[in-house]
């Protein structure tokens, strides 16, 4: 099996590299990367023979030849040029993986759907941690309901270190685009940061406090569950990232309103996300990250709950990696070589639950230590 991983040096792709390469499925590796330095230094930190390619992702003929003898490619590249990879992979001939589209991304790729099924190609939509393994675990948790009623999901962190721990341009729109909910059969659009409240995770995260935020869970979960009347979705990132968010929106900095400066026209946000992406990305730290989801229901005529939870670390001394990149990234690349293998269960373009066996793949993840626990709640 031939794998491509598009952006496979990134903060999140150098998880999805390390799991291909150490996956004796894989059988050819290729990080394909507009940084090609990086890309070099990297691949020689891996095990086996890993190949490198410099792309452009915004020149469409460059990606297709660049993945045109893949067989499946992972794309970690910032959301924004999800579609793009996807054409390209209709184009070249071969699956395609991704680590979510933030609700509105991923319902315009919804729309490929037929044309990947039609052409017999798998496209997950969403596969990493959340979405990604929290579609898993609710899909576990659908399977023992009857009918299902409602899904809540929440996650929360402790430890990473100061500033971004992915792309600053994704976490901004995760703080100030508006939340979608679904609730009482309806969507519903929120107020960003909107919906505070305590929780408390799996040890060692313990406490912490969410609120409602953008997410691709919301874009597919009321369809792939038909009956289902509430989906949610909370985030908890760390204080002090929602305070900065919060000055940075204080100051209307994230407004996309045109200005013009010394005879140039920019907007506050894009001034903004060119500014952060400049700036240097956490070093790998401790941290835990961790989900809960509550998914429930009725089984043989009675009300049921379903919880699934899990805590991820940084593998720091193997991999040196924190762990937002490796419950993130681990995901995408056991996610890569079902596909490759045949074990999704359909063609198209499609969310995690539509596409995988939850209990292969939770014990898939189990092999590499990363475990989700369920419990009925009574």
């Amino acid at each position: 099996m031939r794998v491509v991983a598009l952006g496979g040096c990134g903060a999140m792709g150098r998880a999805t590299s390390w799991e291909l390469a150490e996956n004796e499925a894989v059988d050819d590796l290729l990080i394909a990367d507009a940084d090609i330095d990086s890309a070099d230094e990297f691949a020689a930190e891996l095990p086996g023979d890993v190949e490198t390619a410099r792309v452009d992702v915004t020149d469409h003929e460059s990606v297709v030849e660049t993945i045109a003898d893949a067989d499946v490619v992972a794309n970690a590249l910032p959301y924004a040029f999800n579609v793009a990879v996807m054409e390209a992979c209709l184009d070249a001939d071969c699956h395609y993986l991704d680590l979510g589209g933030l609700y509105h991304k991923t319902q315009d790729q919804l729309a490929y759907d037929e044309m990947f099924a039609d052409a017999g190609l798998t496209a997950v939509l969403g596969m990493g941690a959340s979405p990604g393994l929290t579609n898993i675990a609710t899909a576990m948790g659908a399977s023992r309901l009857d009918e299902v009623e409602s899904i809540h999901i929440r996650t929360g962190a402790r430890g990473g270190g100061e500033g971004f721990a992915y792309s600053a341009k994704t976490i901004l729109d995760e703080l100030t685009m508006d939340p979608i909910v679904y609730e009482d059969g309806e969507y519903r659009t929120l107020d960003p940061l909107s919906g505070r409240e305590t929780y408390t995770m799996p040890s060692p995260v313990g406490e912490v406090e969410g609120f409602h935020s953008i997410h691709s869970e919301l874009a597919t979960m009321p369809t792939t569950f038909p009956g289902v009347e509430d989906v949610d979705f909370r985030v908890a990132f760390s204080p002090d990232l929602v305070n900065i968010c919060d000055v940075l929106i204080g100051l209307n900095l994230t407004s996309e309103e045109p200005v013009e400066y010394k005879g140039v026209e920019t907007s506050p946000r894009e001034f903004l996300d060119w500014h952060l992406d400049r700036q240097p990305k956490p070093g790998p730290v401790e941290e835990w990250k961790s989900f809960r989801v509550d998914v429930a229901g009725t089984e043989d005529g009675e009300h049921a709950q379903y919880r699934y939870s899990t805590v991820v670390e940084s593998r720091l001394d193997d991999w040196g990696l924190k762990a937002t990149a490796v419950w993130t990234g681990v995901p995408m690349g056991i996610a890569a070589v079902l596909v490759g293998q045949g074990d999704a269960t359909a063609d198209g373009a499609k969310p995690p639950e539509e596409l995988f066996d939850p209990e292969q793949f939770i014990d898939e993840l189990a092999g590499r230590e990363i475990v989700i626990e369920g419990e009925q709640i009574e």
